[in-house]
């Protein structure tokens, strides 16, 4: 597309990370999809928790279950937040679970109604919890006289967690049945749009090296002039009147719009793992040249000497370049960002 190897190779990678944005965005669908078909068919062949019981299947926890019952009551806390209950309709007890903050949601049904459905997840009964229950029971029936060895006979081996019946059928369903496929469309989602908007705005930056009406290009035909200086490791060209820098995307700036460039560091978790120089544009436009590696004494030195060939050259097509992090500079960059803005509000330019 370009005449320009190295350029057209920038202009790949960028294509690149645009489709591979796609395809994570796409496997990012495909998670959610997966995720409410999942759940849909597991509500669809949900069953009532006495069933589960009775069953002597393998796969019965963690599957979607509901209970009627005619009344409930707490027999045991765990936490701040989890309450464990007895529930009951007219022929068994069950043993829920109910979360404080859902605990109106279910008291609340009985106001209108004799019998309510509660939906949750199946699960096995902590061995800790089976002595309460028994002594609940008998202190509600002292005649009864029930023993830990009857516990599977009144209640079963398996539980209730109740939980908000739109909860369970939706996006609640999703978390509890299908994790991993939350966890593939979130991750997908996140790195799908990180490359998809990356490659796009990098695709975008290369606007200003397409061919015009007659086939040409002021920025490209200056970067294959035979005196152009380019620098190809770091994607950056010197040529008769630009700085280009290709590395990411085309930043093209005229020698004379440059204001003041600096050497700054870059850290990662407090470690100091490379420089640059900053170059920065009377449009306010930061510009990165040269990240060099800083770590090690020859990288280092080699580093200083590449910022230092770069400022010389710049320099030498624009002596009234401003160089150095020193506070007269940084004042006259806080000024000029107050004129910039200035004009902004009065709209005479757009940045």
């Amino acid at each position: 597309m370009f005449n320009n190897a190295r350029i057209d190779k920038e202009y790949r990678k960028a294509t690149t990370s645009v489709i591979i944005g796609v395809i994570l965005c796409l496997l990012a669908v495909f998670g959610l999809l997966m995720a409410g078909i999942k759940t849909a068919q597991a509500v669809k062949n949900a069953d009532h928790l006495n069933n589960y019981i009775v069953s002597y299947g393998d796969d019965r926890k963690d599957r979607i279950a509901y209970l009627d019952t005619t009344g409930f009551y707490q027999v045991a806390t765990y936490g701040d937040d989890l309450g464990y209950y007895i529930a009951y309709d007219d022929d068994f007890y069950y043993i829920i679970s109910i979360k404080e903050k859902d605990w109106d949601y279910f008291a609340k049904q009985f106001d209108d109604q004799e019998e309510i459905r509660i939906w949750g997840y199946t699960d096995e009964i902590p061995a800790e919890l089976k002595s309460f229950a028994i002594d609940s029971l008998n202190e509600d029936y002292p005649d009864a006289n029930v023993t830990l060895s009857d516990f599977e006979d009144i209640f079963g081996d398996l539980m209730l967690k109740a939980a908000r019946t739109g909860s369970v059928k939706g996006f609640g369903g999703w978390y509890n049945l299908t994790p991993w496929y939350l966890v593939l469309a979130f991750f997908g989602a996140l790195f799908g749009l990180m490359f998809l908007l990356i490659g796009l705005n990098t695709r975008k930056s290369f606007r200003v090296l397409k061919q015009d009406e007659f086939g040409g290009n002021a920025i490209l035909d200056e970067i294959n002039a035979p005196d152009t200086v380019s620098y190809d490791n770091d994607s950056i060209y010197l040529t008769q009147n630009y700085l280009v820098n290709t590395k990411g995307s085309i930043s093209p700036v005229r020698y004379e719009d440059i204001f003041w460039m600096y050497v700054t560091s870059h850290r990662t978790n407090g470690i100091h793992d490379y420089d640059y120089v900053n170059v920065i544009t009377k449009d306010g436009r930061n510009i990165n040249c040269f990240n060099s590696p800083a770590l090690g004494k020859k990288k280092s030195e080699a580093t200083q000497n590449n910022h230092t060939e770069l400022m010389n050259a710049l320099l030498e097509r624009n002596p009234d370049i401003r160089v150095g992090y020193v506070q007269e500079n940084i004042e006259a960059y806080q000024e000029l960002l107050k004129d910039l803005k200035n004009k902004k509000k009065a709209n005479d330019i757009d940045i």
